[in-house]
């Protein structure tokens, strides 16, 4: 049985030295391989930090460069608390253009789900006037630098030259 072991104190200790040999070799492999991971991990990281900022210093650089086009962005969209200075400008247009109107319903629409940064004011008006006071007043309605979209118009003749009718449009508002 124990005709594998070799009876020369030599060959016993090549054997032995070859074998710690070889535990010694498989052991630093293993500790170069996990000191690699934490220089790879610590390296990826360093990187990852200097893009984030890199990146940061991108959009910070872009959005100087544009600060104009945002700015005229941002005034498409009614600021939370200008509400009354926009009824009073539609009123102002609304008179200037000739007509009758009065506001039947303001609807502030939240929660919707792809609207994010905006929320929509639904604006319902009666209104009263010749063709060309109503036609004026919904171009005028149309050409205000604010987000606003006509959503529904109805007139009819209810006399000589006198249209009535309602309109119905959206008010963009920022959140």
């Amino acid at each position: 049985m124990n005709n594998w072991i070799p009876k020369n104190k030599t060959v016993r200790w090549a054997v032995s030295a070859v074998l710690v040999s070889v535990i010694l070799y498989f052991v630093g492999v293993f500790v170069v391989f996990v000191e690699m991971k934490k220089l790879e991990n610590l390296y990826n990281d360093t990187e990852s930090q200097f893009s984030k900022e890199e990146k940061f210093r991108v959009i910070k650089s872009v959005a100087d460069v544009n600060q104009e086009t945002i700015n005229k962005l941002r005034s498409f969209f009614i600021q939370k608390g200008d509400e009354v200075k926009f009824i009073e400008q539609i009123e102002t247009i609304a008179k200037n253009a000739g007509i009758k109107f009065e506001i039947e319903s303001i609807d502030v629409k939240t929660g919707q789900e792809n609207s994010v940064f905006k929320e929509d004011i639904e604006v319902k008006m009666s209104m009263e006037g010749s063709w060309e006071s109503a036609l004026s007043f919904l171009n005028k309605l149309e050409k205000l630098p604010f987000g606003a979209s006509v959503s529904g118009v109805s007139l009819n003749s209810s006399g000589l030259g006198t249209w009535s009718g309602s309109i119905k449009f959206i008010i963009f508002r920022e959140k």
